[in-house]
């Protein structure tokens, strides 16, 4: 029985896998940690950089080598094998900050909580490290190392959503939900971040910063181009979503979770509407593509009872509503309006990282 299995998702990644696997294997982790290298039918080198360091680590590191069947593909891979009390999904062009995996493992010796939640770093592109905690403005509103009831936590209203660098499941969680990702798209990390929160009892929060998470890389998911190309599977990801929500027994759920739910699919929905309305290009928007959408994104949103949504930019500055603006006018905002709005958020972003999140 190891104490913590690490799932890690390998496409292609010959070149940045061992700084990755560095970051991890050290004296005090080995006998604690699986690395759980799940090679998702690379066409280059990687199964043989994950191989020799099994060859090198063989009680820490496995193999898991398999045809392309994208993300979600390789976590169902790897869970029904890991033995680790707890699991967590590091992507092979990221990294560990080495000393807080001693510290995280450490804490998770006398761990009990089904949710485990710890700070990391945004690497971005413009050299901008960006450190994200679960906190408002500078606040942190829980004791670090209590165990809260999760109903308690989500009904303070500071957390919004999780993100899947911050956090790591115990693996009965996991094992009796019946966790599955959904398999050849991508962006299905959202699932990891979403759906054991309908199960989930517990959750304690850690003061380590942890995962480094880096955007800077060319082609990486986040890339605001790769976004503007994969809509598509953004797309059926929410879809996806929607379709988990519909068949979950909400009634067994308290009202304080269905509200947190509802919010958070909400902003999912949201999410939709801001890729298509504010980010892309507008030589890639598609108008009657984007009305259909709309009109099933709306029917989900009746069904189900959430929002309103309303679209206002990330600043907080303008105030305009983007999503009322297209159901008035069926067209995007004027073009010097939103390069207008797009250097109000540049500014209000790096005033917000420096202010209060500044690694």
């Amino acid at each position: 029985m190891k104490l913590l299995s690490l799932i890690i998702p390998t496409y292609n990644m010959e070149a940045l896998l061992p700084r990755c696997l560095e970051s991890l294997l050290v004296p005090a982790t080995l006998e604690r940690l699986e690395v759980m290298v799940v090679n998702d039918g690379s066409r280059d080198g990687s199964l043989a950089v994950a191989t020799g360091y099994k060859e090198r680590f063989p009680q820490t590191v496995t193999v898991i080598d398999k045809p392309n069947g994208n993300y979600g593909s390789t976590i169902n891979a790897a869970l029904p094998v890991a033995q680790g009390k707890y699991v967590k999904v590091l992507d092979s062009d990221d990294w560990f900050d080495t000393a807080a995996l001693v510290a995280f493992l450490d804490k998770l010796e006398g761990a009990g909580a089904d949710m485990v939640v710890t700070h990391f770093t945004i690497l971005h592109d413009d050299g901008t490290r960006e450190l994200t905690k679960y906190n408002v403005y500078g606040r942190e509103p829980y004791d670090y190392g209590r165990v809260y009831p999760l109903d308690e936590v989500l009904a303070g209203g500071y957390i919004r959503y999780f993100l899947m660098h911050a956090l790591t499941y115990r693996k009965a969680l996991l094992r009796r939900m019946g966790y599955r990702q959904t398999e050849g798209i991508s962006y299905t990390d959202t699932e990891w971040s979403c759906y054991p929160v309908f199960y989930a009892d517990d959750i304690v929060f850690l003061d380590i910063n942890l995962y480094q998470y880096n955007l800077a890389r060319e082609g990486q998911t986040m890339d605001p181009k790769v976004i503007a190309r994969s809509l598509g599977q953004m797309e059926q990801m929410t879809r996806q979503m929607l379709c988990f929500y519909g068949s979950q027994d909400l009634s067994r759920l308290t009202a304080t979770r269905r509200a947190f739910l509802s919010q958070y699919y909400t902003n999912r929905i949201r999410l939709m509407y801001k890729c298509h309305l504010l980010d892309i290009p507008r030589r890639q928007f598609d108008a009657a593509h984007f009305a259909a959408l709309d009109d099933e994104l709306t029917a989900a949103c009746q069904r189900y009872g959430f929002g309103p949504v309303r679209l206002y930019p990330e600043n907080k500055i303008v105030r305009a509503d983007a999503l009322r603006y297209w159901h008035r006018h069926h067209r995007r905002w004027p073009r010097w309006f939103e390069a207008f709005n797009h250097v109000v958020d540049r500014v209000m972003k790096w005033l917000f990282i420096h202010m209060f999140h500044k690694a």
